[in-house]
Order: C-alpha cells, then sequence, then structure tokens
C-alpha cells in the first residue's frame, strides 16, 4: 500500500469506494506545533463503578496504571516547552489510589505533588466526583487556592438535581456527599464546575436544568456544564452484550464530513490537545480522553513526536466531537 492508503498505526486512510479518511493536524504557533491542554488521566481506578462510565472506571480496574509524580515532571516540563494553557486531571477519580481505597493513606500524595507541579506551569482543571475521598485533601486545596487562587478550578460530576436520578446512576448517598463537598469548596472561595450527561436528564430546556442545579446551591457562585453527547464504552460495551447486542462498528470519518457539518478541524481536541495515560508501565500519548487505551491510536511517548497528523477513526471521534448519527458525510448533514 502507498502512503495514501495506509498509516504506520494500522488505519486505513481510503475507504473503498475511495474516498479520503478527515484528519486534524496539530496547531502552530510561530512555525512549531504548540499546544493548549494537555490532559492527565492519573488513573482508572475509582471508589465507584458508574454505569456509563467510559473508561470503565472502578475499585478493580488497574487498565490506566496510577501515575507517579517523578514520572509526570518531566512530561508537565514539556508541555510547558510547548506553550501549554491548561492541564487537566482527570481518571478514574484523581484524588484516590490503592492505598487510599485500602484505608493505608488518607491522602493521594503522588497526585498533590503533580498538581502543585502543574500549577507553577499553567492553570489546572481536575474532575473529580466529588464524594468522601476528595474531603481528605480539603487542606490541600485550600492551601493551593491561597497560593494559586483561580488557576484551580474543578469539576465536579453532579448527574441530576434530582437525589434519586444521580444516586441511580452513582449509588445510593452519593449525591448528599457530592452537594455537601460542593458547598464546602464553594466556602473556601471556588467556583465548582457543575458536570453532568445532558442525555441523561429530564426532558426540559437548558436553561431550566441549569436553573435546577442553581438552586440546590442558593447563593453560592457555581457554573453548570451540559455534556451533549455520551459515550459507548466502558460499562456500556458490558451492557450491550449481556443484552445480545453489538457496539457500534469502527467509522470511517471522510475529510469532507467538516465542510458538511460545519465544524472546522481546527474545533477538535486533537488540534489543540494531547492526553497521557500509563498503559503497561509506560506513559502513553493519545489525541485526547476520551480515546483510550487503543494502539492504533496512540501517538508516541513524548510530547514532541505525539504533535503529528490525527486521522479520525475511532467512533468516539464522531459520537463526541462531530455530534452525529453515522460517518459517510458525503451527501447532507446530519
Amino acid at each position: 500500500m502507498n502512503a495514501r492508503t495506509s498509516h504506520p498505526d494500522g488505519l486505513t486512510l481510503t475507504s473503498q469506494d475511495g474516498a479520503l479518511r478527515g484528519y486534524v493536524d496539530p496547531q502552530r504557533r510561530g512555525g512549531r506545533p504548540s499546544l493548549e491542554d494537555l490532559w492527565v488521566m492519573q488513573g482508572s481506578l475509582c471508589d465507584l463503578k458508574c454505569k456509563h462510565c467510559y473508561t470503565a472506571s472502578s475499585p478493580q480496574n488497574h487498565r490506566l496504571v496510577q501515575i507517579r509524580f517523578a514520572e509526570l515532571r518531566p512530561h508537565l516540563e514539556d508541555a510547558a516547552r510547548f506553550g501549554v494553557q491548561r492541564i487537566c486531571f482527570t481518571g478514574g477519580e484523581p484524588f484516590v489510589n490503592q492505598d487510599v481505597l485500602e484505608g493505608r493513606a488518607a491522602r493521594n500524595e503522588e497526585f498533590l505533588a503533580s498538581l502543585e507541579c502543574a500549577l507553577g506551569i499553567a492553570p489546572v482543571e481536575i474532575l473529580t466526583n466529588g464524594r468522601r475521598y476528595i474531603r481528605n485533601h480539603f487542606e490541600a486545596l485550600r492551601s493551593l487556592r491561597a497560593r494559586h487562587g483561580e488557576r484551580l478550578r474543578l469539576r465536579i460530576t453532579l448527574e441530576s438535581p434530582e437525589p434519586a436520578r444521580h444516586d441511580g446512576i452513582r449509588g445510593k448517598g452519593t449525591f448528599a456527599q457530592t452537594v455537601a463537598t460542593v458547598r464546602d469548596l464553594a466556602a473556601m472561595g471556588f467556583v465548582p464546575v457543575l458536570t453532568a450527561e445532558r442525555p441523561l436528564l429530564a426532558l426540559q430546556t437548558d436553561e431550566e436544568i441549569r436553573e435546577a442545579y442553581r438552586a440546590l446551591f442558593d447563593g453560592l457562585a457555581v457554573e453548570v456544564n451540559l455534556i451533549e453527547n455520551m459515550l459507548e464504552s466502558g460499562h456500556e460495551l458490558t451492557r450491550l452484550q449481556q443484552a445480545g447486542g453489538a457496539p457500534h462498528p469502527e467509522v470511517f470519518v471522510t475529510a469532507n464530513c467538516f465542510s458538511i457539518l460545519g465544524k472546522p478541524p481546527e474545533s477538535l481536541m486533537c488540534h489543540f490537545s494531547r492526553c497521557i495515560q500509563k498503559i503497561d508501565g509506560e506513559l502513553r500519548y493519545y489525541p485526547c480522553p476520551v480515546i483510550y487505551d487503543d494502539r492504533r491510536f496512540e501517538l508516541g511517548v513524548t510530547l514532541a513526536e505525539s504533535l503529528r497528523r490525527v486521522y479520525l477513526a475511532h467512533k468516539n471521534c464522531y459520537a463526541y466531537c462531530l455530534k452525529g448519527r453515522g460517518a459517510t458525510c458525503r451527501t447532507q448533514a446530519i
């Protein structure tokens, strides 16, 4: 095969009828690749096992290995050299590791060390379930807030403003724990960002949903982020298999999808972001955090080598970023 029809990572670049696969090139400033967002997947370990988690995070899932500060530090320093503007920590649950889950330690000290270093480089966001384990880190978060102010933000998942709906997804009692955490963080001066998957919420307008969330925290400053698309991964794939179903096939996003859908390549995360994951003991780069643990989409083990062209082939590229129900994209918008 020639360079037009094959790819070193095994992706087919030309469809059977001759259409070219779509791609996204990395952002460039001053003639060289540059970075806006660096995502760090701390691991797939979590104190919860949510039904819809696309990474299937749970107290038993160690596929994405916990990242230690000493091994992450040089990658954070590399990100600084490429002009990173935001560093995001996600998981799993960033505030837990095996020692925390098993009661041998109150805090995830490796994560706190990484967080301290990252804040010296760029503004940081932490994606967390806001449950009880974050509370052991309040003293550290209060200190970081005092030193770094608004450079540190927390995105906290609250699946619904209704306790029964949230607990039905995340587990009994989790709503009360998360609401208490949000109130405590707001009292420290943070402006928590409440995050929820829009498809799981009742059929109301977005503004009605936001008002219902704000009503839970009357007088406190909070933001509401509604995620429009859900990912068919993790526990959802297990559910499909148990029900006798099958996952959606991999997609072929054609080059002219962008013009048909009115979405330029520069608007996709893989234009301006990269994601670090630790798999089989090695830190590896992926285009973004919605693609994980799939060798076909790895971009290398250094940030410099990862800043190359990304071909759109994973179903999450379409389901999450291009927002459609199919991916031929040659005749009409979806």
